[in-house]
């Protein structure tokens, strides 16, 4: 599929999932699933990784150590227990010449609950931790309007998804030496999904109204390795592995198409159940971090890379079912997060900022779904990035009385992306704007 090349394929989104998950046709918008999901762009959660950009491989030394580099643990020397709440509004933007639709969404969710235990040991440090963390968030709602002029039809694409993804977190972090520290973790990953698709299609000759209501739930497991490198007094340097991710899906969806004629009468199809049963398995994933520490700075900066071209749908590679060469439709995705933290010398309070560059891992986009011989139809095309996907933050925390610290933070960014049609004129655009608060507390005793 070339660029700026608009092909059409069979089936829509929620058929291939719902109706024939087997199919090597569906191939293609299995990787759209996964971008929907979230499952291409994990998030985090906590106030003070999130202030500072997501550069934790070595900077942390709290229970958020338990998903950027369980080595960071054995920083910890008294009990902890800590929470957050993460509040997230999108705002998606759909323009499909020479049609414009905006939609908003808002969610309030668990953060995390967490807790660490430092063993005593009579050398080094051996420290426990577990607790239940906010990795993503499948939320949004979407519309998109067209006029087809070849084919003279209107049709409107509504399409709403809640959720939000967890992982139960149980690590561990030891001192080896006095300058290097290791840890290792699993995580069982959960979530709960309900979305429902509509397709509003209108020729001259009728009027049709196709939707599918689906539940899903999202089950999986990943463990993960950590080194801590304590080069000097000051300098410190981390690296984290996470194993590939096998995830299941399980659910039902539930399918209904009508319509009316514009001479009058109509039809109406018994609902359709479909039973989804579909496992991908996600990529490895490497990181790399330095922090630098003074006494009133910290700085870190972290790399990381995830081939998701490895990504596998029911045992295959995921690769597009409408180009002859059958390329793969996932990159691999080098993510670069930079932070900083400045404590200040009069109070025990510390501001922070950071960024993060987290580019697209999908190379399609949807541009359409509508009915054709009473069948869905989606419209796929590859995208030009018009503005990657990158974020800003900046957070403050302080603490109480030596033992209760408490944190917030506010992140910003998202991405465009378009297709274009004859000429090189824009002729869809996706554009996503996202805004975080996140509010932590910890107590230690």
């Amino acid at each position: 599929m070339n660029k700026r090349i608009r092909l059409t394929l069979a089936l829509s989104l929620l058929v291939s999932i719902v109706a024939a998950p087997c199919l090597v046709r569906g191939q293609i918008l299995a990787g759209l699933a996964l971008e929907r999901l979230g499952l291409l762009s994990l998030s985090g959660t906590g106030a003070r990784p999130v202030a500072m950009g997501g550069a934790y491989t070595a900077v942390g030394d709290d229970v958020f150590a338990l998903l950027y580099n369980p080595a960071g643990l054995v920083e910890i020397r008294d009990n902890e227990v800590s929470f957050s709440l993460h509040q997230r509004s999108d705002e998606l933007t759909n323009f499909h010449r020479p049609l414009t639709s905006t939609q908003s969404n808002s969610s309030t969710t668990l953060g995390h609950l967490a807790g660490v235990y430092p063993y005593p040991t009579y050398r080094g440090s051996l420290v426990l931790g577990f607790g239940v963390f906010q990795i993503g968030n499948s939320s949004f709602e979407s519309v998109k309007n067209a006029y087809l002029s070849d084919i003279s039809a209107a049709v409107e694409n509504a399409y709403i998804q809640t959720g939000t993804l967890y992982q139960y977190c149980f690590g561990v972090g030891v001192d080896v030496s006095p300058r290097v520290s290791v840890g290792g973790g699993i995580a069982i990953w959960d979530e709960s999904i309900e979305f429902g698709d509509e397709i509003n299609y209108a020729d001259a000759d009728s009027q049709a109204f196709w939707r599918d209501d689906v539940s899903l739930d999202l089950d999986g497991v990943s463990f993960n390795v950590g080194i801590l490198v304590r080069v000097t007094e000051a300098l410190r340097a981390g690296f984290s592995f996470t194993s590939p991710v096998w995830i299941s899906l399980d659910g039902e969806g539930v399918t209904s198409y009508t319509g009316d004629y514009t001479g009058g009468g109509g039809w109406t199809t018994d609902p359709a159940l479909g039973l989804i049963e579909d496992d991908y398995t996600l990529p490895m994933k490497w990181s790399g971090g330095l922090a630098l520490t003074l006494p009133l700075l910290t700085v870190g900066a972290d790399v990381s890379y995830s081939d998701f071209s490895q990504t596998k749908y029911n045992g295959l590679t995921i690769r597009s079912d409408i180009d002859p060469g059958k390329r793969q439709v996932l990159d691999a995705v080098w993510s670069f997060r930079a932070g900083a933290e400045a404590r200040l010398p009069m109070a025990p309070v510390s501001v922070r900022a950071g960024y993060a560059y987290v580019p697209l891992g999908l190379s399609s986009v949807e541009e359409l779904a509508y009915i054709v011989d009473d069948a869905p139809l989606s419209v796929i095309a590859d995208f030009e990035t018009e503005r990657a996907r990158q974020f800003w933050s900046f957070g403050i925390g302080g603490v109480v009385d030596r033992v209760l610290a408490l944190d917030a933070a506010v992140v910003f960014g998202g991405y465009e992306k378009t297709t274009a049609g004859a000429g090189g004129a824009a002729f869809f655009s996706e554009k996503r704007d996202v805004v975080e608060f996140v509010v932590s507390g910890a107590y230690r005793f």
